[in-house]
């Protein structure tokens, strides 16, 4: 008992520094609106829907909306996997806020090509390929 009021107190610190993030999550947000463009564009056809990832890539805090809201600057990889298994990935930058998801318009940028000179081991490299 005691082992388990010392882990929580020492846990407590770690909490509080926590930075916290939009609520509710908001990948589903810029990857609706990546998916409309890209179909617009012709880019992407059929899509397996249960395949689709995105991968939040950096949010940092960005000021607050005229309301009062904290809005956050959100970066998203998201990739796309066509029924013919051809995938489409894209980034994202768009602005949450703390209970809304669509604060600002969303920019949609196409990957072409990832290159990953020496970077093959990283955590985050291997989230998104």
């Amino acid at each position: 008992m005691k082992r388990a009021l010392a882990v929580l107190l020492l846990s407590l610190p770690a909490l509080c520094l926590a930075q916290g993030r939009p609520n509710p999550p908001c990948d589903r947000w810029p990857t609706n609106i990546a998916e409309g463009r890209l179909k617009s564009a012709g880019m992407l056809g059929s899509i397996d829907y249960t395949k689709t990832e995105a991968v939040q890539l950096a949010s940092e805090k960005i000021g607050k909306y005229e309301d009062g809201e904290q809005l956050w600057r959100e970066v998203y990889h998201i990739t796309f996997y066509e029924k013919n298994g051809n995938k489409v990935k894209v980034i994202t930058v768009d602005d949450a806020g703390e209970f809304e998801c669509s604060m600002s318009s969303v920019e949609v940028f196409v990957v072409s090509k990832h290159l990953l000179p020496g970077v093959e081991n990283d955590r985050i490299f291997k989230q998104i390929e």
